[in-house]
């Protein structure tokens, strides 16, 4: 007999199959990754395995301790002396899991071929958690530096040997910073001045939104002194032997911001004051190389992220409705939530699988960027970023309604964590319509040397002719409206039949990329 206000309910049996779950243990995945490593996968997954385990439990408690809103970063100005110091607090175990990870080099030429990558995946699925971002930004100053390694300057090869192989056991951390006030997403638009000195410059101006704020190395975009030029650089957070005295490279910290998601990453306002930096390639094609070299690996990254956190919150809804029993049933015996849970596995599959398929042709190009399979590839990423990072916010919303009411408990799952996470990538690295609109400037720019129907069969290989020449008489069609003039009744109805049009394409492309192997489970039974 119960007796009332007697406790006898129990999530247990829910908690341990959870926190016991191993992201390998998850046969589409695997399947996902073996084509994508080809001959090399035999000798990665030994050295994926104890990674993965360590972050499935240690890390994966770390980053859910560290979203509490008490732990999340803090920043003081001043020392006990009066002293600037702009000191980034985070607690001793966020920090030891930075080092951890970073530790592990995964930058380093001693990792196998796309190890790194993979290992950044697998990352992603604990949310953004103070750590991924952190890495993206990292890649892309690590390309940028490889690019140009042969004309930089000492002091900049040392910064990547730094952030690649370590000094002394510790890694280097790599930022970027290029929104300002009056233009955010608009480098053109940039005014921090960029003052020759020497063989480096002194950067004055502001950046009004620069995350991880508490990196080693930021990749920055300005504008060099009398000229209309925008080049970019690497600026050094501390000169050296400066770092232990909390002695700043003549910039200071504003605030930090208070955002939706990604609480756990310190985002900032910085005044530079004559920053030390040092330019990296021409001084008039700074815009170009931020785009093509270091935001085009953090497009590809929100891929991987919209995916990781799909597939982790597929795997968890999963479980729940196999565990909890309302009204008569268990929740995945209810057809709505049958079929939910299905379209929440289905795009959690689409999206991992065109995501590592995009990355791997990325790579292919990289050699011959001036090819037209390298203008396929760089509208696959803008494509991706917009619907791929689109529908993870809307599919998260659809694993928390799973949940019922303990779905909007942030310490229940972490998939209200994923869902914040997920608003702010939607966002990162341009918003829906500004990658919309550079989908149509590009399209515009390169018709003489590629037909809409080409483009499209080169994304859907596996369409009929009757599918692609549909899509192409429909792009060609919203082609003859203006998408960039200003707005009226006739372009603003264009505009959205343009971004519908697109998604069906793209959608179709992800389904085509994972058609062999879409009926693998995502969990061992």
């Amino acid at each position: 007999m119960v007796h009332v206000g007697e406790k006898t309910y129990s999530f247990r049996e829910f908690i341990d199959k959870r926190d016991a779950m191993n992201d390998l243990d998850n046969p589409f995945l695997l399947q996902v990754l073996q084509q994508f490593c080809h001959e090399t996968w035999d000798e990665m997954l030994p050295r994926l395995e104890p990674f993965v385990k360590k972050l499935s439990s240690d890390w994966r408690a770390i980053a859910a301790e560290s979203a509490r809103p008490e732990n999340q970063p803090k920043i003081r100005h001043y020392n006990a002396y009066n002293e600037r110091i702009d000191r980034i607090i985070r607690s001793n175990q966020m920090q030891q899991m930075e080092k951890d990870i970073f530790g592990q080099g995964l930058f380093s030429k001693e990792q196998l071929k796309n190890e790194g990558i993979i290992k950044r995946f697998f990352l992603h699925g604990n949310g953004e958690a103070g750590i991924t971002c952190p890495l993206a930004c990292t890649d892309g100053l690590v390309a940028l530096i490889d690019h140009f390694k042969e004309e930089v300057p000492d002091e900049v090869k040392r910064i990547f040997e730094h952030v690649t192989e370590g000094y002394e056991g510790h890694f280097g951390i790599g930022a970027q910073y290029m929104s300002e006030i009056q233009g955010g997403s608009n480098i053109p638009a940039n005014v921090l001045m960029a003052k020759p000195e020497g063989d480096h410059y002194r950067l004055f101006g502001n950046k009004f939104f620069c995350s991880a704020v508490h990196a080693d190395y930021a990749v920055v975009t300005a504008r060099i002194e009398h000229t209309d030029d925008i080049a970019v650089f690497i600026v050094p957070t501390w000169l050296q032997g400066d770092k232990e005295k909390e002695k700043r490279n003549n910039h200071v910290i504003n605030r930090l911001k208070w955002k939706i998601g990604t609480a756990e990453l310190p985002s900032a306002e910085i005044d530079y004051q004559g920053a030390i930096a040092y330019r990296v390639g021409p001084q008039n094609r700074g815009v170009a190389l931020a785009v093509s070299i270091v935001l085009t690996r953090s497009r590809l990254d929100i891929g991987f992220a919209s995916g990781a956190f799909l597939m982790r919150a597929a795997q968890e809804a999963k479980l729940y409705a196999s565990f909890r029993s309302v009204f008569d049933r268990r929740i995945d015996e209810f057809p709505m939530a049958a079929a939910q849970l299905e379209d929440l596995e289905y795009a959690a599959k689409r999206i991992v699988g065109s995501a590592f398929h995009i990355y791997q042709a990325f790579l292919q190009t990289q050699q011959e960027p001036n090819t037209l399979e390298a203008f396929v590839v760089r509208e696959l990423i803008l494509l991706q970023k917009i619907y791929a990072s689109k529908e993870a916010v809307d599919k998260l919303r659809l694993a928390i309604s799973i949940f019922g009411g303990h779905g909007a408990i942030e310490d229940f799952s972490v998939i209200p964590r994923l869902f914040r996470d997920s608003l702010v990538n939607e966002l990162w690295e341009g918003p829906r319509n500004v990658l919309l609109s550079q989908i149509y400037r590009d399209l515009v720019k390169m018709r003489p040397q590629i037909s809409i129907y080409d483009l499209i069969a080169s994304i859907l290989v596996d369409s009929s002719e009757k599918e692609v020449k549909r899509f192409a008489e429909q792009i060609e069609q919203l082609m003859q409206v203006n998408l960039t003039a200003l707005p009226n009744f006739e372009n603003r109805q264009a505009a959205r039949k343009w971004e519908q049009i697109w998604e069906e394409i793209f959608t179709l492309f992800q389904e085509q990329t994972i058609k062999d192997i879409k009926d693998l489970p995502i969990a061992l039974d």
